[in-house]
């Protein structure tokens, strides 16, 4: 039986997970981290997409991010997960495949949609207990959203937040400090059951589209 047709709405985020293939490790030092962000920010222009949230794991890697064009997602994983695997199996001397044939994207369907996955996707090295607190691990965007400085090279540089971000405050100390309410009361949940759905937003509506100009530079 065919796979369904993945459904990709341009200009909206979706929530996409690449996996190691048999739950293989994607990264085992700092440089390979790097290299990965390395690859992914000279591949966001290129292929027309622009990321929100990021946050990678030892064999999985969470994205929030907006295609600008429905092909967008297909272009930028197939050469930033080829290369780095082709990299990856030089560098350790090992052969086969590193990712998962298929990767999940899930488009955001409301403000409410979002800011869920934006939180789950940051407190990700929480839940798995890596870390106590996200704001400690360096490789996610959890301190670029509480307004915390960013000492991960490259990664602010792939940053683009979502209006849902910039609407949490008129100034960044107010957003930044909007956003740490928002993954306390997340953290204090524990219910992400809307990740594989579309929640109730109380505000409603779609997420709005990036300004494409913003997420560009």
């Amino acid at each position: 039986m065919p796979r369904a047709a993945r459904q990709v709405l341009e200009g909206v985020p979706h929530h996409i997970v690449l996996r190691g293939n048999n739950r293989r490790r994607l990264f085992s030092y700092p440089r390979d981290y790097l290299f990965f962000i390395g690859l992914m920010s000279a591949q966001l222009v290129r292929s027309d997409v622009c990321t929100h949230a990021l946050c990678l794991m030892p064999n999985h890697v969470h994205l929030l991010a907006s295609p600008f064009k429905k092909d967008a997602f297909g272009r930028f994983v197939k050469r930033v997960a080829q290369r780095y695997a082709q990299v990856r199996n030089k560098r350790y001397g090992t052969t086969g495949k590193l990712f998962e044939q298929r990767y999940y994207s899930k488009p955001m369907k409301s403000e409410a949609h979002l800011a869920v996955a934006t939180a789950y996707i940051d407190l990700n090295p929480v839940r798995a207990n890596i870390v106590d607190d996200g704001n400690d691990y360096e490789w996610s965007t959890h301190r670029i959203h509480s307004g915390l400085p960013c000492f991960t090279p490259g990664l602010t540089k792939l940053w683009s937040p979502t209006d849902w971000y910039l609407r949490l405050g008129h100034e960044p100390a107010a957003r930044a400090g909007a956003y740490r309410d928002w993954i306390s009361e997340c953290r204090e949940r524990d219910d992400w059951d809307e990740i594989r759905r579309d929640p109730i937003s109380p505000k409603g509506g779609a997420p709005t589209r990036p300004n494409r100009s913003r997420a560009a530079g």
